[in-house]
């Protein structure tokens, strides 16, 4: 049992974390969200966990730094990833029609200043980046959109409907491979 615990689904940049840390062939446990990743891994059901700690223009990312504090895991590795966030719609959506945007709060707050130029575009916080992208592809709605990564709207079919929309071009996340 190798299994890698995530916070996420597959597409999201934990999951593009785990793959370059472990490889193609690691096998992947989605999680709801940060607590359950953790718990994954300290019942026994996952032997690892990725999970991001810091990233570049927000900073330190609370959730995991707090549960890893408590959790007595191991660090065993450390990986700075590139983050691109793309602005992914359905297979019909126009950017000039689009009404909101979901995405994880975190790839949000690195988002600030597109959203803030496209103030007519509302927020909505979603579980992680890769699952609001299928979200919007699931529902068919075009005036949604979501924040996420290439690999992502490949994934899930979603239309690009712009490109590194971070605030700097050079965003990355530091992600901890973590572990009993």
């Amino acid at each position: 049992m190798n299994l890698v615990a995530i916070q996420g689904v597959r597409g999201s940049y934990s999951e593009e974390a785990t793959i370059k840390i472990l490889g193609k062939d690691a096998e992947i446990l989605e999680c709801e969200d940060f607590e359950a990743t953790f718990s994954a891994i300290e019942i026994g059901t996952a032997k690892w966990g990725v999970v991001p700690v810091e990233n570049k223009i927000v900073g330190k990312i609370e959730i995991p730094r707090r549960l890893l504090k408590r959790s007595g895991l191991r660090i065993l590795e450390k990986l700075p990833l590139k983050v691109r966030h793309v602005l992914a719609g359905t297979g019909d959506s126009e950017f000039e029609d689009l009404i909101s945007v979901r995405s994880h709060v975190e790839a949000l707050k690195q988002c600030r200043r597109f959203l803030s130029a496209n103030s007519h575009i509302v927020r909505v916080i979603g579980a992680d980046t890769a699952s609001s992208v299928r979200r919007i592809v699931d529902e068919g709605v075009p005036t949604n959109a979501a924040i996420g990564s290439r690999r992502a709207a490949e994934l899930y079919g979603a239309k690009i409907l712009r490109e590194n929309i971070a605030d700097d071009i050079d965003n990355w996340t530091t992600f901890y491979l973590i572990g009993a």
